[in-house]
């Protein structure tokens, strides 16, 4: 057994969700060993001028602690 610790990260993009969640993975695997799994919360969208500026990610990246 062992102690999975969950955090939560927000990717954006100006290009879409798929690039967003690419995003947080690659932020993710900078510092993060042992993630077991990452699990898309929400998806939404950062409007201007009624337009779509910014496409946005959330995530729960869970990661086994080290010992």
């Amino acid at each position: 057994m062992g102690v999975v610790k969950i955090i939560e990260l927000v990717g954006e993009s100006p290009h879409g969700w798929e690039e967003a969640l690419r995003e947080v993975v690659a932020e993710a695997q900078k510092t993060l060993r042992g993630i077991t799994r990452i699990g898309v919360k929400e998806f939404d969208v950062r409007l201007r001028d009624d337009k779509i500026e910014v496409f946005r990610v959330r995530a729960e990246v869970s990661f086994r602690l080290e010992r």
